[in-house]
């Protein structure tokens, strides 16, 4: 993420923790923020992510990205989550350029 992405997803991070649930939609893609007891789970889908975090795994990444948000240069942070894999890295100004996928080779 960059400066302001960083910004936006600790806001609806926040928010979802407040509310229990929230949407946020960017570039096309919904990340959809859902707290849910004993989760730690991303699920990937075509246009949608789902991040359903318990309330402890939630206020552990909001504390990281805050960190994140309150310095102007690059950063990373790392959290244990259950899936699609171990370990969450949150980055800012790290991998920011798009890369598009590889084709298959014949």
């Amino acid at each position: 993420m960059d400066g302001a992405g960083v910004s936006t997803f600790l806001t609806a991070l926040k928010t979802a923790e407040q509310q229990g649930a929230f949407a946020l939609e960017r570039d096309g893609m919904t990340h959809q923020f859902v707290i849910q007891d004993g989760s730690a789970d991303v699920e990937l889908r075509d246009a949608r992510v789902v991040w359903r975090l318990d309330q402890a795994k939630a206020a552990e990444i909001v504390d990281d990205l805050a960190v994140l948000n309150d310095n102007d240069g690059p950063g990373h942070d790392y959290v244990d989550i259950s899936s699609p894999t171990n370990t969450l890295v949150l980055s800012r100004d790290e991998y920011v350029r798009v890369v598009p996928p590889q084709s298959p080779r014949p």
